[in-house]
């Protein structure tokens, strides 16, 4: 099993620590999956947050964390496996068509808002997509518990599920809501080889031009992978407490007290958000506004 998990994050050191404090609590094979973090900040503020996170997981989590220069051509160099070191072995590999090889199988996309709720397995995702060929992905954000679309701000009515072995899969063509948008960079699973080839050929500048890109071209996969699985209650959640970028009009928070700024300020005093107290908290949609549970913790 080679999988990635890619976290795109901005200015949000406290959101992020959540996120990956989240992950090493529920993920069962966290200690040993590799991590990249894409970040970017947007003062020197920001940037020492990001340091002094970096510090705090060190030895928790294999994590790869790499400044954004640009976008698109950072997260190709992110999936891409570093070229041989034997000049005879790079030349061998371009004879054969092997000069761009991936850096892993499957791929979890993340960002710096998700948290995880309660425990799952990537063994149990792999085996799932290895015995359901029809599937695009597997969604941990969604499952019988996700009624409402928070970007839509309305119910959505639940797909006919099937059980499957690790979970449930349903048709997503046809769907609306979370549930009709199978291609999103907050929490899913994907076998790389299934879209390497649009992140390699679409246009994209940042994490959400490339997901409006990808979900445009969901289209693509309506007849060979018209399905999409998740478990039964979805395992992570977005928490759309504020917002860090302008290119689109998301719905999300609007609370000064939880700007990124005076995040980053609780950040440097100490504050962390206390992911065990979320265990087995019930989403009612894939994105969800939250008090977050913040304690004091005395620098590492």
């Amino acid at each position: 099993m080679r999988t990635l998990t890619l976290i795109f994050s901005k200015d949000r050191p406290l959101q992020l620590q959540a996120t990956l404090a989240s992950f090493a609590l529920h993920c069962r094979e966290a200690a040993q999956t590799p991590v990249t973090v894409l970040y970017r900040t947007s003062s020197e503020a920001f940037a020492q947050g990001y340091a002094q996170l970096q510090q705090e997981f060190q030895g928790r989590l294999l994590i790869d964390w790499v400044e954004e220069r640009s976008f698109r051509h950072d997260l190709l160099a992110c999936l891409r496996q570093p070229p041989a070191a034997s000049r005879w072995r790079r030349l061998l590999d371009r004879l054969r068509l092997r000069s761009w090889r991936a850096s892993c199988e499957q791929l979890l996309f993340l960002v710096d808002d998700n948290i995880f709720v309660r425990p799952f397995s990537f063994h149990a995702i792999v085996e799932a997509l290895e015995q359901q060929p029809s599937a695009i992905g597997f969604s941990l954000r969604v499952g019988r518990n996700t009624t409402t679309c928070y970007s839509m701000s309305c119910t959505q009515p639940l797909p006919e599920f099937m059980p499957v072995e690790g979970g449930l899969r349903f048709r997503w063509v046809g769907q609306t809501g979370d549930f009709g948008y199978p291609i999103e960079v907050s929490s899913s699973v994907y076998r790389l080889a299934d879209l390497i080839g649009l992140l390699r050929t679409l246009p994209y500048t940042n994490p959400n031009r490339l997901e409006q890109v990808l979900s445009s071209s969901s289209s693509l996969f309506a007849f060979s992978k018209p399905d999409l699985l998740c478990f039964d209650r979805s395992v992570a959640f977005c928490a759309p407490i504020n917002k860090v970028q302008t290119i689109l009009d998301n719905r999300a928070g609007e609370n000064d007290g939880y700007s990124s700024e005076s995040l980053l300020e609780r950040f440097f005093d100490g504050q962390r958000v206390d992911v065990e107290s979320l265990r087995d908290f019930v989403p009612q949609a894939a994105h969800v506004e939250i008090d977050l549970p913040l304690q004091a913790t005395q620098a590492p």
